[in-house]
């Protein structure tokens, strides 16, 4: 295929990942946005308390808590996929050093931040998307609360309490689940052309080194 002729037509080609990515992150977005309006409405009328408005609700804790319970569960699942990948090691795995692959490559130029950089972005935005989660969380609770016309509770209360935990292991589990079965698959499976596949003729014992 040859390479687009127009600054467009190369821009779009060298980041149509990027783009197709955020496209379905926006319409996804709007999505629950949309739904999770009309349920919230639903759920107020028929608590005999007033709807709000689409802009009201984008400020809700049961909007936000959805958003960023997914998000620090999403990012949680690529922080530790990097983390580990970094010092442990799974024969045939397409995201694995060879196994008894232990030399330092060195950092060259560079200090530790910029060497550790991509790990420590990730548990960042861990630390921050946990927070929102609690937060907001703490939100949404006392938001049900008031559907129950039952008192609110604290930050701290909340923070304490099984249903933040409940909410957070429930996110975490998945991710989890989802990395183990990416990993095992990954030795006896392939997808062509795709970076996240060893090649097709690759045998299941070859490590991907995709990390390296």
């Amino acid at each position: 295929m040859s390479e687009p002729s127009t600054p467009t037509g190369r821009f779009l080609n060298d980041n149509g990942l990027s783009l197709a990515l955020m496209a379905l992150f926006v319409l996804t977005l709007a999505g629950q946005a949309a739904t999770g309006w009309w349920a919230y409405d639903a759920a107020r009328v028929a608590a005999r308390l007033a709807g709000v408005g689409f802009a009201a609700y984008l400020g809700t804790g049961n909007f936000l808590d959805g958003l960023f319970s997914n998000w620090q569960a999403a990012v949680l699942q690529l922080a530790v996929l990097i983390s580990l990948g970094a010092v442990l090691r799974q024969k045939g795995a397409t995201h694995s050093r060879q196994p008894g692959d232990d030399d330092d490559p060195g950092r060259g130029d560079h200090g530790w931040v910029y060497a550790h950089s991509l790990a420590l972005a990730f548990a960042a935005l861990f630390a921050v998307t946990f927070a929102g989660h609690l937060v907001c969380g703490a939100m949404k609770y006392n938001e049900d609360q008031a559907l129950q016309h039952l008192p609110p509770v604290d930050l701290g209360t909340y923070a304490a309490s099984p249903a933040f935990w409940f909410s957070a292991f429930q996110c975490w589990e998945a991710e989890f689940a989802v990395i183990g079965i990416y990993v095992v698959f990954s030795i006896f499976l392939r997808q062509e052309a795709s970076p996240e596949s060893k090649p097709v003729d690759a045998s299941d014992e070859q490590t991907g080194g995709a990390n390296e």
